[in-house]
C-alpha cells in the first residue's frame, strides 16, 4: 500500500480537530444522541489515523509527528465522551422516579 502524502496527513488532521470542536458541542448541549453518534466517527478516525501512522514509520520519510498529535486528540475527546455520557447516564438515573 503506498505511503500517504502530506495532503492525506493534513485531511485526517482536520478531520479530528472537527471531530473534536462537535465533540465539545455536544458535550456543552448535554446530547446524548449526538455524543454516541461521535463516539463512533471519533473510532473511525482513529483507526485511520493509526494505519497511516504504521504507514509513516514504515518508511515514507514523512513526519508522523501530525498525526501522533492527532491520535492524542481523538483519545482525549474519546475520553471526555466517555465522561459525558456517563455524567449523563447519572443525571437521567436521579432524575427518574
Amino acid at each position: 500500500m503506498p505511503i500517504q502524502n502530506d495532503y492525506e496527513i493534513q485531511q485526517l488532521v482536520e478531520v479530528s480537530q472537527r471531530l473534536e470542536q462537535a465533540a465539545n458541542q455536544a458535550k456543552n448541549k448535554a446530547d446524548l444522541e449526538a455524543i454516541e453518534q461521535l463516539q463512533n466517527q471519533l473510532r473511525e478516525i482513529q483507526g485511520k489515523i493509526q494505519d497511516a501512522r504504521g504507514r509513516a514509520i514504515n518508511g515514507s520519510g514523512t513526519s508522523s509527528e501530525p498525526l501522533f498529535e492527532a491520535q492524542l486528540r481523538v483519545e482525549e475527546t474519546q475520553h471526555q465522551m466517555e465522561r459525558a455520557m456517563s455524567n449523563l447516564s447519572a443525571m437521567d438515573d436521579e432524575v427518574q422516579p
